[in-house]
């Protein structure tokens, strides 16, 4: 029969040369989830000083939550670097695997509407509530604390744990996650990467596609009959960008009645409806004046995609109705911006580093949880197209209201994620 055994240093005095301990893994999880709980008092109170320092993303001031999430990384004993705002914690060795834990601290703005301080950090209910205090500061703490509580037990892992806390998911991650891997300041085998719903781990991820869309035009008096065929208009006549948008914006409404005829296959959280892939209009500027022809318009759109489409196809479908558009209408000045685009992705469920989430998600929750999918977008794209298996954990549910007024996290599942990022260390360079 075979045993997974795991060896602790302890060690009395600076002159000793300690005490070395043998324990099954499963005793040693125990022992980690017993420390975590030891230190709930300790993981709030971190996590109300994080949210209470603003890190609003516009505008992106970052350097006072940085200086303070790096302390906390070198008191409990961890090799810091900053780059670009963004910090990265080592510990551990290179005589195993890496595993990277990633959170992100940037936050949306804090919006109006809220009855509670966005800034606060108030605790009601057994909930911590801010903005970032779910979405996604929340699982910047739990990781610390995680790697806080495996060095306070004394045991020695084969291998390495990075902690990455970024800036910049909230806008896509070009400045953050991606940057770091980009210029290999970030390695790992594997990463845990928190930013999720509560409870699951999230093997499945959706594919996403931002775009900015403008069409140049020609201002004129609205009198001037723009966008109409001679003798109706003459060389005088403005360019309405606004009613050109509209003939993409009907393809694009076009896209989403047909994705509506395809749901996915894998399973969602409990709660989530979305099972289709969905473009969304999100923002659209144009015009100055109503007696006026509107010479600019602007149209910036998300993409999300279920497993079973790519994004590619889709990328590919409208720029060949551009092009058409194009051709069809001598007077369209038009352009396409495709900053992000990255496809979906599916994990190998019977990988360690899978095996090794589950165990300690079951461990956890004391019950099997199976993978979900997890359709919006996170960093997890920027580790999984590089080849890094990733699965996602986090502390968000349908009420939480991330990226709305009175954001808040349960202090359960604050505490929960902690032992999930502990755990799945534990059993992953076990």
């Amino acid at each position: 029969m075979f045993f997974n055994f795991i060896v602790l240093y302890f060690s009395t005095s600076k002159n000793d040369i300690g005490n070395f301990w043998v324990i099954k893994l499963e005793d040693l999880e125990r022992l980690v989830l017993k420390r975590i709980d030891e230190m709930k008092d300790e993981i709030i109170k971190f996590h109300q000083r994080i949210i209470q320092i603003p890190s609003e993303n516009p505008p992106g001031r970052y350097k006072e939550v940085v200086k303070f999430t790096e302390n906390k990384m070198k008191e409990i004993g961890l090799k810091t670097q900053v780059k670009r705002k963004n910090l990265i914690g080592e510990w551990g060795n290179d005589n195993g695997k890496t595993i990277i834990f990633n959170a992100h601290y940037d936050t949306v703005q804090a919006f109006k509407g809220w009855t509670k301080d966005p800034f606060g950090a108030e605790i009601i209910d057994s909930k911590i509530y801010g903005r970032g205090s779910c979405d996604d500061k929340s699982c910047v703490t739990s990781e610390i604390f995680a790697i806080k509580a495996l060095i306070e037990i004394g045991v020695k892992l084969k291998g390495k744990i990075v902690v990455s806390a970024v800036c910049d998911e909230e806008l896509g991650g070009l400045k953050g996650t991606e940057f770091l891997l980009s210029e290999d300041l970030l390695k790992g085998d594997a990463c845990l990467l928190g930013d999720a719903p509560a409870e699951y781990p999230f093997g499945y991820t959706g594919g996403t596609m931002y775009m900015t869309i403008t069409i140049h035009g020609k201002q004129g008096h609205g009198l001037g009959a723009p966008d109409l065929p001679e003798p109706y208009r003459n060389e005088f006549s403005g360019i309405n960008t606004i009613d050109k948008m509209i003939k993409v914006m009907n393809f694009l409404l076009g896209l989403n009645k047909e994705f509506m005829t395809k749901e996915t296959k894998y399973a969602l959280p409990e709660g989530t409806t979305t099972r289709i892939s969905h473009i969304n209009i999100a923002e659209i500027h144009g015009g100055n004046k109503i007696t006026t022809v509107p010479d600019r318009c602007y149209l910036h759109c998300s993409v999300n995609t279920i497993p079973e489409q790519d994004i590619a196809s889709i990328k590919k479908r409208l720029l060949d109705y551009i092009e058409e558009l194009k051709e069809q209408d001598p007077y369209l000045n038009i352009t396409v911006q495709i900053p992000i685009s990255l496809e979906p992705f599916v994990i190998d469920g019977k990988s360690d580093f899978a095996q090794a989430v589950q165990k300690s998600v079951k461990t956890v929750y004391n019950e099997e949880k199976e993978f979900k999918l997890f359709m919006p977008s996170t960093d997890a794209h920027w580790f999984q197209e590089r080849g890094i298996e990733t699965i996602i954990i986090g502390t968000g549910r349908n009420d939480t209201n991330a990226h709305a007024a009175d954001e808040f996290v349960y202090i359960e599942d604050l505490i929960n994620a902690t032992k999930v990022y502990a755990l799945t260390a534990l059993n992953y360079l076990k």
